[in-house]
């Protein structure tokens, strides 16, 4: 990816508050991720009612899965699209990142809501030097389960439940496809959601799992990037004391 490739990227990501990167990774990349989360499915935990369901959350904290991380966060592309994008020429990771296997998603945004919302606030999110967070999701098979409302996350919303981010509008929902290697970048604030209940229950996803992997970056010195990590930080913990 050239410099012009990054700015037009960049561009679809403060605009849309998401934009692919097609065949980031090649297939056998995917491959030897797929087989990495697989020897380690004992490890996730079951947070969704489908039986198949798995969910890791902070899986850069783990030896055996760390290197799944840093093929992430030191993808040079991507960070060229995120530091286009943020105006920053230095990101970290906020230490918040997730494997899900097989795991519905209803609409939310990738703010801290509910009881952990009170370390950000308006200003923080979406003042004049608020945003510039975002999320990476890798995806080891094809699929269009993903939906937003594109530029959606220039509004500010309730953080109070996930309901918030439900649209009142669903003529404006788009749901985007993908293919094994791409990778979607997001912007924390976008509303999206991802495959129903219903739509696993009906589909049979043992032996061909649904994985997706996930990190999220901030510009550094943003102030939403120090809110976020603080905030993640006890909710990390409040996860781990609920899923031993």
């Amino acid at each position: 990816m050239n410099s012009g490739e990054a700015i037009e990227k960049a561009e679809i990501l403060r605009r849309d508050g998401c934009v692919v990167l097609p065949a980031l990774y090649p297939l056998s990349q995917v491959e030897w991720a797929r087989e990495l989360v697989l020897r380690s499915i004992g490890s996730l935990k079951q947070t969704r009612p489908h039986p198949s369901a798995g969910h890791l959350a902070g899986f850069h904290r783990y030896p055996d899965l760390e290197p799944l991380h840093t093929w992430i966060s030191g993808n040079e592309k991507i960070l060229a699209v995120l530091g286009e994008a943020s105006g920053s020429d230095r990101l970290r990771s906020i230490g918040l990142s997730d494997i899900t296997v097989n795991r519905s998603q209803p609409w939310h945004v990738d703010l801290l809501r509910g009881k952990y919302q009170h370390h950000l606030n308006a200003d923080l999110c979406w003042g004049p030097d608020g945003g510039g967070v975002y999320k990476a999701l890798v995806y080891l098979q094809a699929g269009k389960s993903l939906k937003t409302v594109p530029g959606a996350h220039l509004a500010p919303i309730s953080l109070d439940s996930d309901s918030a981010s439900e649209p009142a509008d669903a003529s404006l929902v788009q749901s985007i496809g993908v293919e094994a290697g791409d990778v979607i970048l997001m912007d924390i604030r976008l509303p999206h959601c991802g495959s129903s209940e219903e739509e696993l229950s009906r589909s049979a996803y043992l032996g061909a799992e649904k994985i997706l992997l996930s990190t999220v970056l901030g510009a550094h010195p943003r102030p939403l990037t120090t809110a976020m990590e603080i905030g993640n930080f006890e909710r990390l913990q409040d996860w781990d004391a609920a899923h031993p």
